[in-house]
């Protein structure tokens, strides 16, 4: 992660003003999209709220509060259907509040061949069968921290095995950096979906299924080579070169989830249910039994003079200790590897926050449940308002549970609203909110205006 003065965030204001004004001329070729914006956002100093900070990938800082950003997103997508292409992304985001100054949520290259992709960087990811539009995010994987440096193989969505048969494939091998709690430890990534369904995209019923596995290992100190690498893979224990706990388990800290979803597909409207639960070691993957889950329901309009867009449901809950016979799971925690945090911002859910300690490490509030209901509507170009609400409610941590007295709920209101005033020009106008019996009111206000290039 780059870090910069903070005259350099104003530079990067001034900077990028021509680009806006050239909007008139060609274009090459190896851009297909570049849009720049500008924005304030105001908001109390102890941070922004709910809506205000989750999922922006670290973009908007969670220790300060008002200030001033430009970003800028230059991307050129691969067309290898028949051959080789490459592909690149750029989404920079300069702040004068907070810190970092500058922000990268994509900065990647890579290659394409057909149907599989290459890619080495920064590069923001939407993983899981929740709402690509809506969702807050799987239970350990979401647009919440700032993006992770990897290295990535993967398919280009579905691949068709039969009529009736596909596949999408993921495997990633990433860098925590020096901010983590064990420094320079690793990432390992990888994800396999397969779509049972007919072959229109449009029409007709698919179900979805598929296993998210990720697992932090290696750095200072601890086993990092080839064959501790293999037995990350396969989730095996560690050899004589680990500690006695990753000798007794896994080698690393494992955790995932197991997926499945629903496609009611048709004319004018589209269903999509899902279910997820989490695991963070073999008995969290029976997921016939009753445990730790996320649920979600969505409605697609596809009528274009639908006002109701998309409307999404989801409900978390993360109480039951993950009914493993050897004890209660500590949820995105580790005893050696520290919290599921990566540059102090939750990696997972939203809903679940961190605390961090005196010793550097980020403890979980792992006992939660919630219900987010997102709402996207259309009613002109001016008018295109998303409202989403949500009710958290903290009952602490397995290790450190609150008293019923002291447990908490927060009530999250947010509206954004982007109007088009043309020629590639748009206004974002956003509110948050958050509201509990324990604390004052948060309150912030976001403006942005963005010109798209290309």
């Amino acid at each position: 992660m780059s870090i910069v003065t903070r005259p350099s965030a104003l530079w990067l204001c001034v900077a990028l003003a021509p680009v806006a004004s050239s909007a008139d001329a060609v274009q090459p070729a190896w851009i297909d999209t570049l849009k720049v914006s500008a924005g304030a956002l105001t908001a109390e100093d102890d941070g922004p709220p709910f809506w205000m900070l989750a999922n922006q990938q670290g973009r908007v800082s969670n220790d300060s509060g008002s200030g001033i950003y430009t970003r800028l997103v230059v991307l050129k997508n691969a067309e290898a259907a028949e051959g080789f292409d490459w592909r690149y992304g750029i989404d920079v985001t300069a702040r004068t509040s907070g810190s970092p100054d500058l922000r990268w949520t994509d900065g990647y290259a890579g290659l394409a061949y057909k149907k599989f992709t290459l890619t080495a960087g920064y590069q923001a990811e939407t993983i899981g069968l929740g709402d690509p539009v809506l969702t807050l995010g799987s239970e350990v994987y979401s647009r919440n921290a700032p993006t992770i440096p990897k290295v990535a193989l993967a398919t280009d969505g579905y691949l068709r095995l039969t009529d009736w048969l596909a596949y999408k494939a993921h495997l990633a091998h990433g860098w925590m950096g020096n901010d983590a709690y064990v420094k320079n430890a690793y990432l390992h990534q990888k994800y396999l979906y397969l779509r049972f369904g007919g072959k229109d995209p449009d029409k007709g019923v698919k179900f979805h299924a598929g296993l998210h596995h990720l697992a932090v290992w290696g750095g200072e100190g601890n086993p990092n080579g080839l064959a501790d690498f293999v037995d990350v893979f396969f989730g095996n224990s560690g050899g004589d070169n680990a500690t006695s706990s990753d000798q007794r388990n896994a080698l690393g800290d494992h955790r995932g989830t197991v997926e499945f979803a629903l496609e009611l597909k048709g004319h004018s409207r589209d269903w999509l249910l899902y279910a997820q639960t989490m695991f963070e070691d073999g008995s969290g993957t029976r997921f016939w039994y009753p445990g730790d889950y996320l649920l979600g329901a969505s409605l697609i309009h596809k009528d274009p003079g639908s006002w109701m867009a998309r409307i999404n449901v989801e409900y978390l809950d993360t109480r039951s200790t993950g009914n493993s016979p050897s004890g209660p799971d500590d949820y995105l925690n580790n005893s050696e590897y520290g919290g599921w945090v990566y540059e102090g911002f939750a990696i997972g859910h939203p809903f679940i926050r961190f605390t961090e300690g005196t010793n550097g490490d980020f403890e979980p509030q792992n006992r939660v449940r919630g219900i987010n209901v997102s709402v996207q509507m259309a009613f002109s170009k001016l008018i295109n308002p998303l409202v989403r609400v949500a009710w958290i409610e903290d009952r602490g941590s397995f290790t450190n549970p609150l008293p019923a007295d002291e447990q908490a709920s927060v009530l999250a209101f947010d509206l954004t609203n982007t109007s088009g005033i043309g020629q590639g020009w748009s206004v974002t106008q956003q509110i948050s909110l958050d509201s509990a019996e324990s604390m004052d009111p948060n309150l912030a206000v976001r403006v942005a205006v963005t010109k798209r290039i290309k």
